[in-house]
């Protein structure tokens, strides 16, 4: 990121005049949330600059009265560049000369500021910072600039060798506050909902097991007080303004338009257990489907009871239907690790030729259906695909020992897809999951067929447990 020119950084700069007090300066700092303040004289032209250290050190620590105009401690002439300059070249200026900000030029002849600790922390921008800015952003436009961060986060994450579980959990908590965020402004926006609801999301969000970006599924619990004609109007605006967000910030809209902006996805309470009830009950090919996008739910906003009573009610059904669990187990084997008849990696052929691995349908797939049928089987709560395999050791549902290897070679596995996109995100290509065979060392193909043996191995044990119905 230190690359790019400074005009991807500047921010608009706050303007205050020379007479202004300086307590009026820190208060009006205060509300716009910035760390610095460019001093203007009567006819618009820039007298000096009035920043937070300013502040403490020119004012608090030399006892000077709050009512002193602020053109009194400014720094006058302060450096000015233009906004074409690199970051990198911005950020050596400032260490030369000692200082924490920097003006910006900017095309239209007015100015933008920015700070070192603005610039350093684009070039290390981690999960946590970003969970902190997109907290307090003020509009989808924000959240949008401030998503565009996450593929350089996953590539940090991979670098420093971070487990591939924490960077999927990392990458969905950020996801995760997004919706957040998005319901709390749409709050702001449309006013406080008319009953209690809850905003779920689904498939590896729900899971905490996203990559980079994903398509979104998402749904609402309404509290059994709903009135449609009451009602609904509020929680369609809600649900689109969301909806919307999240596509403006990378998620696409769900194929299947599994979001809560279709209104078979924003239903109360009871047209929930009963959708389940049916799913579970009765199932068909097409409640297969949907087992596999809402078995895996997450609370995220609203009143989370909503969720735990539908989820303390699936749970139930799931575990005592046995036909369920085995066509869920049958389901489970659409999707098989990678190999072929010899035990060698079974790969396809990409558009340009390359034999690759679908790392996510025949890697990291089997493993979250075979973890989320037994799961189900069992009554066990935990959605995340390496807590639901601890919980069902705890259980005693499965061997210790068979979820160590299998923890393991979902790890293994896991890691070298994210490698691979992270890869393509510095190659500047868009990141998927085709890995190509060719790009793996003799270690790595070695560690990648193991792991596939295990999971293989694993999910027929799985399928001649339910093959029967349990």
């Amino acid at each position: 990121m230190l690359h790019a020119q400074l005009t991807e950084f500047a921010c608009p700069a706050l303007t205050v005049a020379g007479s202004d007090t300086i307590r009026t300066v820190a208060a009006r700092m205060t509300q716009a949330a910035g760390r610095a303040a460019l001093v203007l004289d009567a006819s618009g032209n820039l007298q000096g600059v009035v920043t937070d250290m300013d502040l403490r050190t020119r004012v608090l620590a030399a006892g000077l009265e709050p009512t002193t105009p602020v053109g009194d401690i400014m720094t006058s002439q302060p450096l000015v560049v233009d906004a074409s300059e690199t970051a990198s070249a911005a950020l050596l200026l400032m260490a030369r000369r000692n200082i924490r900000h920097i003006l910006v030029r900017l095309a239209d002849g007015s100015f933008g500021i920015v700070s070192a600790f603005d610039l350093l922390r684009q070039y290390d921008y981690n999960a946590a910072w970003l969970i902190g800015d997109i907290h307090v952003a003020a509009d989808v436009a924000t959240l949008s600039r401030l998503s565009q961060h996450l593929p350089s986060a996953l590539v940090r994450m991979v670098q420093n060798g971070t487990p591939a579980h924490d960077i999927a959990h990392s990458l969905s908590l950020v996801g995760q506050e997004i919706v957040h965020r998005l319901l709390t402004l749409a709050e702001n926006r449309f006013g406080e909902p008319p009953i209690p609801y809850a905003f779920i999301v689904a498939g590896s969000m729900g899971r905490h097991e996203q990559t980079i970006h994903t398509d979104q599924d998402n749904a609402m619990i309404l509290d059994d007080s709903f009135v449609a004609e009451l009602h609904d109007g509020y929680f369609q605006q809600v649900a689109h303004f969301v909806s919307d967000g999240l596509a403006a910030c990378g998620y696409v809209y769900c194929p299947g338009n599994i979001m809560a902006s279709n209104p078979q996805w924003r239903q109360p309470l009871h047209v929930w257990r009963e959708y389940f009830r049916q799913w579970i009950d009765t199932p068909e090919p097409q409640a297969l489907v949907n087992a596999t996008i809402f078995f895996d739910l997450r609370c995220t906003y609203g009143d989370d009871s909503l969720w735990l009573r539908l989820r303390d009610d699936l749970l139930g059904r799931s575990r005592n239907s046995s036909l369920f669990q085995r066509l869920l187990a049958e389901n489970a084997q659409t999707f098989q690790p990678p190999l072929n008849f010899w035990g060698g990696l079974a790969s396809e052929r990409n558009a340009n030729g390359e034999k690759v691995i679908d790392l996510k349908k025949r890697g990291v797939v089997p493993v979250i259906d075979l973890a989320r049928v037994y799961a189900l089987a069992h009554g066990l709560p935990p959605v995340n695909t390496v807590e639901r395999l601890q919980a069902l050791a705890e259980a005693g549902a499965l061997n210790r020992a068979d979820v160590g290897e299998l923890l393991e070679a979902l790890e293994v596995i896991s890691r070298l897809r994210l490698q691979h996109q992270a890869r393509q995100v510095l190659a500047g290509v868009k990141p998927d999951n085709a890995l190509p065979l060719a790009s793996l060392s003799a270690l790595e193909r070695n560690h990648l067929k193991g792991a596939c043996k295990v999971v293989a191995r694993l999910q027929q044990g799985m399928f001649r447990v339910y093959r029967s119905g349990g």
